[in-house]
């Protein structure tokens, strides 16, 4: 089978991790361009592959033409994904962009019901985590019955967190805040596991970290997140995410009709440990799961692995949908228009909303 013929947009720290080393290595795809507002890290890129070009951001449509790529992978800041992703629309190509889809919500919706489902794949590369698929697998299989609540607490480390402040993400503009950019893992996870659709959610955002921090930085983003959020399968998962732990990791507990999952996730070092109750009775049993070697705990490398066969149409779990994804974005800015206005906010689905309704949040109607 043909190698797949790919244009990097996007020369950033996500694409020398992850991209390039799998382009430089991989006989299923080849690199033909690279697109970056710094030419001359585009053209450090590309110089590792042998006939790859190096362009600005403004030539992303002659490039196309030029390149005849079958797959665009958008790996630039998140506020320009949106804009990239209409852009390499316009040819028959499929693409697959960097979390999160975009950083706003009426971006998110747009696209959503714009596009098709198997034309924009999302990098949620957190399902991919071995731990996390066999979370999936084994609530799918009826493990514990059927879910009923889940409390899902991520913990960043202090550098991390305050990582933050000091890059980029630090305006909400650019990054749409952690509730967004970092918690779409987080809230994509939970609504894959549950297979459910989140309608609505009471949130509280709060900065933990120094306050000379964000005085040195004018940072406008928040540090810290909790949420209740509702399914419309009648579910509700308790969300938190803080600074301030010695590992980035998450804990989580996960009740059942006939059972529980309590699951700890070290995102350092393994093995990844889950403790699994069945019946009404009994201390249940431990298990441990291996910590995969590679970034994000062997995650990227799974997810590459799916690539091929998903650019060229097949479905995989490994990558959301825009519509999922524009979810994800949905609960982000209603975690945050429900600490604005201290009232249960309603998730408008990405696939059903109204063309003719503006794409805004708006608080349920009260009984």
């Amino acid at each position: 089978m043909r190698a797949l013929r790919v244009v990097l947009i996007g020369a950033g720290t996500r694409t020398h991790k992850v991209y390039l080393p799998w382009l430089s290595r991989s006989g299923a795809a080849v690199c033909v361009a690279v697109v970056d507002s710094d030419i001359g890290a585009a053209h450090r890129a590309a110089a590792q592959f042998t006939r790859a070009v190096a362009a600005r951001p403004g030539d992303v449509e002659s490039v196309i033409a030029d390149t005849q790529p079958d797959l665009i992978i958008v790996a630039a800041p998140d506020a320009a994904h949106a804009s990239y992703v209409r852009r390499s629309l316009t040819a028959a190509v499929t693409v697959l962009v960097e979390k999160p889809l975009t950083t706003t919500l009426s971006d998110a919706l747009e696209l959503a019901r714009s596009v098709r489902s198997d034309r924009v794949l999302v990098a949620t590369n957190f399902r991919s985590v071995n731990l996390n698929t066999w979370v999936r697998t084994s609530l799918q299989a009826g493990l514990i019955g059927t879910v009923r609540t889940v409390e899902f607490s991520y913990h960043l480390t202090t550098d991390h967190a305050r990582s933050y402040l000091y890059r980029w993400h630090r305006h909400r503009a650019a990054s749409g805040g952690l509730e967004i950019t970092k918690a779409c893992h987080h809230l994509d996870l939970l609504s894959w596991w549950l297979d459910a659709t989140p309608t609505g959610v009471r949130g509280r955002m709060d900065r933990r970290l120094p306050a000379a921090d964000y005085r040195a930085t004018g940072a406008d983003i928040h540090d810290t997140i909790e949420a209740l959020i509702t399914y419309d399968t009648g579910q509700t998962a308790q969300y938190t995410l803080q600074p301030g732990a010695r590992h980035d990791s998450y804990t989580c507990t996960i009740e059942g009709t006939d059972g529980r999952l309590q699951i700890a996730y070290n995102a350092a070092a393994g093995p990844h440990e889950v403790h699994i109750r069945t019946g009404s009775h009994g201390t249940g049993w431990p298990r441990l799961i291996a910590r995969e070697p590679g970034t994000h705990a062997g995650a990227d490398a799974r997810m590459l692995t799916a690539l091929p066969s998903a650019a060229r149409g097949g479905r995989s779990p490994s990558f959301a949908t825009a519509a999922e994804a524009a979810l994800t974005v949905a609960t982000g800015s209603a975690i945050r228009e429900s600490a604005e206005t201290v009232r249960a906010v309603h998730i408008p689905n990405s696939l059903t909303a109204p063309e003719n309704q503006p794409c805004r949040l708006s608080a349920p109607p009260t009984a």
